[in-house]
């Protein structure tokens, strides 16, 4: 997985590709707890994110709940991994753009 990094005035936004697995959630932990305190709001891209395991739903739903659900969102979920997160009904906790 890959993660890019851009840094605004409001937000932070990290923009992930490849696949989102417990070999991988390590670095979106950390990418997330570096930029928790650069801006008011930290957007997860995942346009070109193609797979997220439950090792992925654990790193994004502790971050959701440290940030909160305005100062947390994620943007461009494609379908597969949006059918992740309605089958497991985290559709209804998290914010999307």
């Amino acid at each position: 997985m890959k993660i890019e990094k851009t840094a605004g005035a409001d937000a932070v936004i990290l923009a992930l590709s490849g696949e989102l697995t417990a070999a991988t959630a390590g670095q979106l932990e950390t990418a997330i707890e570096e930029a928790q305190g650069e801006a008011k709001k930290l957007i997860l891209d995942f346009k070109d994110l193609e797979y997220t395991s439950s090792a992925g739903l654990r790193v994004i739903l502790a971050a959701r709940k440290r940030l909160g659900g305005e100062g947390f969102v994620l943007r461009s979920v494609s379908g597969k991994v949006m059918q992740v997160f309605q089958i497991t009904g985290l559709d209804e906790v998290l914010t999307f753009e």
